[in-house]
């Protein structure tokens, strides 16, 4: 698997144009490639999320290969040190095509971004972004969309200032994702006539057409394809026909929601906690499993989980969202200890959601653009409900 896409025949080793292969920050910036695969691992791990409770990803066993669900290309941008070779800091890009004021068009999403505390500077924030202007004029997109989490105060006023030549980044709103213990005692809802069932391989040309005529009323809602489920390399990796619901009145499909598994691909792992939370993690567990909260696991542990996603239900009918999440957790509860789901603040559903106790992992949802994206930026419909799929974040 290369950082380029889906081609069967290995690729040349990608380059940055010249004019941006060294910046003047004295750092060198190339595109990665199979070979930093363990390089890249190492370093990502060390990224962790600020906090009481330090959560980091882990994209092990291969960090390219589990960029796939969240584009059809994608590339990882590499910043080492010019003099020692040493990886200071990434970034990637990822490239897929989505619905955009109803259109399907060719939407990004910034990620990955981490640097070494001991070269943060001004500098090689400028040459980095730099770097990826100039894979985005080689192969541009739409609009970009980026999340940074709502409690990372100072990355939001960096990448907000519109300064050190970075592009614009515009508030969206509040995506709100939350773990949901599995577990917490869901109550079996009136099914109103809707009967649920899992989805087979003979379903696929339907529920993709549902998919698109549903999913396009959404901002930002992905054109996924019939080939994309059960591929290990599909914007669906690993989510097998059998992961999704498909809910229905009178034969006719109106939701689908899907529990995807993505460990053998990339999980989300427990880096550590402050003291005072770690000396209090016992007690704590005791009273979040009275309550029907996710109890703290221990450090470096992996959680264990699975995501809700494919989130579409016709005319943001809050009943049938409420008949296939009890649907989806009833039938993993005794796989997994919680579920991960998010939505945007302003989607009908989240209250279903929110109903249940839950952890927060709230993150602030910004489109991105280039000067040759802030036309399509301006022109956005802005009354149309964000949709970011959580298994692709």
């Amino acid at each position: 698997m290369t950082n380029g896409g889906s081609t069967s025949s290995t690729p040349a080793a990608p380059t940055l144009p010249a004019n941006t292969t060294v910046g003047a920050s004295g750092f060198r910036f190339s595109l990665a490639t199979d070979a930093d695969n363990a390089e890249l691992l190492a370093f990502s791990r060390t990224a962790e999320m600020p906090g009481a409770l330090r959560i980091a990803f882990d994209r092990g066993p291969d960090y390219l290969e589990s960029l796939c669900v969240e584009g059809r290309h994608h590339e990882v941008l590499l910043c080492r040190e010019a003099a020692t070779g040493v990886l200071v800091a990434t970034g990637h890009r990822s490239l897929k095509p989505a619905f955009v004021d109803g259109a399907p068009l060719s939407l990004g999403y910034l990620g990955g971004l981490h640097v070494a505390p001991s070269v943060r500077s001004a500098q090689l924030l400028t040459d980095g972004y730099a770097s990826l202007g100039a894979l985005h004029e080689l192969r541009p997109a739409a609009l970009y969309l980026t999340t940074i989490m709502e409690a990372n105060a100072p990355a939001q006023a960096v990448l907000r200032s519109r300064r050190l030549g970075l592009p614009a980044y515009h508030d969206l709103g509040r995506f709100c994702c939350m773990a949901i213990d599995g577990r917490s005692g869901f109550n079996a809802p009136a099914t109103n006539g809707l009967s649920v069932r899992r989805a087979t391989v003979a379903d696929g040309a339907a529920l993709v057409a549902f998919l698109h005529r549903e999913g396009r009323t959404k901002q930002f809602f992905p054109e996924y394809r019939v080939e994309d489920f059960g591929r290990p390399d599909g914007l669906l990796a690993h989510l097998d026909w059998s992961d999704v619901l498909l809910a229905f009145r009178r034969d006719e499909i109106v939701g689908t929601l899907a529990a995807w598994d993505q460990r053998k691909l990339r999980r989300w792992r427990i880096a550590g906690y402050v003291p005072w939370l770690r000396a209090l993690r016992f007690p704590l567990n005791l009273l979040t499993r009275l309550r029907g909260m996710p109890s703290l696991p221990p450090p470096n542990a992996p959680l264990d989980y699975f995501i809700l996603s494919l989130v579409c239900v016709r005319d943001n009918d809050r009943t049938v969202f409420r008949v296939l999440l009890d649907a989806a957790v009833r039938d993993r509860s005794h796989r997994v200890s919680f579920f991960i789901a998010g939505l945007h603040e302003r989607d009908p559903l989240l209250p279903e959601l929110a109903n249940h106790p839950h952890v927060p992992l709230y993150s602030l949802l910004y489109a991105v653009a280039w000067e040759d994206g802030e036309r399509a930026l301006s022109a956005l419909d802005r009354l149309r409900i964000p949709y970011v799929e959580t298994g692709s974040l």
